[in-house]
């Protein structure tokens, strides 16, 4: 799949009558202009060919897989008045030469729906695990009518499979949609691919909130470090007055405070910070903390279980204080708060036993899954796998964790595109000692259905890996699958 080709095109997205020059937008990545460019109409923006309409700006990007450059020809007879490129083509239209062109595309994007961002109370959220819930109990907590949420589920619901941060153009559009329907919050799940390819370049951001740092996605980044790097880049171009609401108890919060603009505004249940948990308090399904903000002391109730859901809470309160939102709103706002779907989502097996998919699917987030779970079951049965053509060195990871923390692991396939999802199962497998019960089966409803025949009455089956996803991703095919409505439609478990 060509980096010039979005998975999914936001068509649910409105289309407004939006037009600006192609002197305009030449202006605002800093480039000259030829006389007449001024009467040329530009009807929107795009760096994939296929979505280009007439009157459109194709913007050329050389990606990983193939070059947009090649695209230049469709994008033309499709009818785009202008295109923008890395290097000198031949075309019959005007073209502007840049640099970067993904950057090019932030600026652009932004210009061209006039800046929606700063009339728009703007939060990105980043970090390894927690992004997703974040953003939605920040949305709630702000006000669910007077927020608009991008992030994985949302996305998902638009049809823009497997991305958690849309391309600028998406982005953009969005915040315009939002400011045109007259909402005031809007609340980015930034992920460290989005912020490395620029796509949150020319945000406006009024809070950004660094959640934690462990091990994934270091196939698209070299390392530890590179991952971090890219991360950091939200909290960097942060402007004077915006609040970095940063994880003081990550290992790498001192690093994200120094890179830090604005604000910082420090949460914990650990150490010293602006706001912290106290007096915690963990159930199955819910759990209670007294929240403390300086002399401020308040109890407080989520329906979200785990030690990982406290901190997402935490971060969230921050943001709606620092927005303005009383203290005690917020409390209460968290009592009514409920999981994103695909979140340690429960569900009823009809043997008896209890069925918890969750999106695990990170070494961390395992084992998190895992622990919160240990304390209310007689044993577990975890179910997951790993993606294909992503990060190798997690598989084996994963293996042990789940060897060690479950009573029984199944591992079954979860997304394997290209690869042979054997040789992703045997990666994972190497993790897992041999005194360890572990089954390997290929087909991922035989393995859930093998995990609920084990269970008895007083055990967990964790479906770890895919959570809300609709999806399997085989080769290059998104092949419709939902843990959730298989196991409804089965009849081997009710919501």
């Amino acid at each position: 799949m060509s980096d010039n080709e979005a998975i999914g095109s936001g068509e649910d997205l409105v289309r407004h009558a939006i037009t600006q020059s192609l002197a305009s937008l030449a202006e605002a990545i800093g480039s000259g202009h030829i006389p007449g460019w001024e009467k040329i109409a530009i009807r929107g923006i795009t760096q994939d060919s296929r979505e280009v309409r007439p009157g459109y700006l194709f913007v050329a990007i050389k990606g990983y897989v193939s070059d947009g450059h090649r695209f230049i020809p469709d994008a033309i007879s499709r009818g785009a008045a202008a295109v923008v490129a890395c290097r000198d083509v031949a075309c019959s239209v005007p073209c502007i030469r840049v640099s970067d062109a993904r950057s090019a595309l932030a600026a652009l994007s932004a210009r061209f729906y006039s800046h929606p961002t700063r009339d728009l109370f703007t939060i990105g959220v980043t970090g390894t695990n927690g992004k997703t819930t974040v953003c939605h109990l920040v949305g709630h907590l702000l006000g669910d009518d007077e927020s608009v949420i991008v992030d994985t589920v949302s996305n998902e619901a638009m049809g823009m499979h497997a991305v958690t941060t849309p391309e600028s153009p998406i982005v953009q559009q969005i915040a315009s949609d939002a400011r045109a329907k007259g909402r005031k919050n809007l609340i980015l799940e930034a992920s460290s691919a989005g912020l490395a390819l620029h796509r949150l370049d020319k945000i406006d951001f009024d809070a950004a909130v660094f959640t934690n740092l462990t091990h994934d996605h270091y196939d698209f980044h070299r390392d530890r470090d590179a991952y971090l790097q890219a991360k950091l880049t939200l909290f960097r171009g942060l402007k004077g007055g915006a609040a970095a609401i940063i994880n003081a108890d990550d290992p790498v919060a001192d690093r994200v405070i120094a890179a830090a603009g604005g604000e910082v505004v420090t949460y914990a249940i650990a150490k010293p910070a602006c706001y912290r948990a106290t007096n915690i308090e963990y159930e199955l399904k819910s759990t209670r903390f007294t929240m403390e903000h300086g002399a401020d002391r308040i109890p407080v109730r989520i329906a979200l279980p785990g030690e990982h859901n406290v901190y997402n809470a935490l971060a969230a309160a921050a943001v709606a204080l620092e927005a303005g939102i009383p203290f005690p709103l917020i409390a209460s706002r968290l009592a009514t708060a409920r999981s994103v779907p695909g979140r340690y989502q429960f569900m009823h097996a009809r043997n008896g036993a209890s069925v918890v998919i969750d999106f695990a699917h990170s070494p961390d987030s395992l084992e998190k899954m895992l622990t919160s779970l240990r304390p209310h079951y007689e044993r577990i049965i975890c179910v997951f796998g790993c993606g294909g053509e992503s990060d190798r060195d997690k598989r084996p990871v994963m293996g042990r964790i789940s060897a060690r923390l479950a009573d029984i692991t199944i591992l079954t396939t979860d997304n394997p595109k290209s690869e042979d999802p054997r040789e992703i199962i045997d990666a994972i497998a190497e993790g897992i000692s041999s005194e360890a019960k572990c089954e390997r089966i290929l087909d991922r409803e035989e393995a859930i259905r093998r995990a609920i025949e084990l269970a008895q009455p007083n055990d967990v089956v964790l479906i770890a890996g895919k959570g809300h996803e609709t999806y399997q991703i085989v080769g290059h095919e998104f092949v419709p699958y939902s843990d959730v409505e298989f196991l409804a439609e089965s009849g081997l478990a009710s919501r």
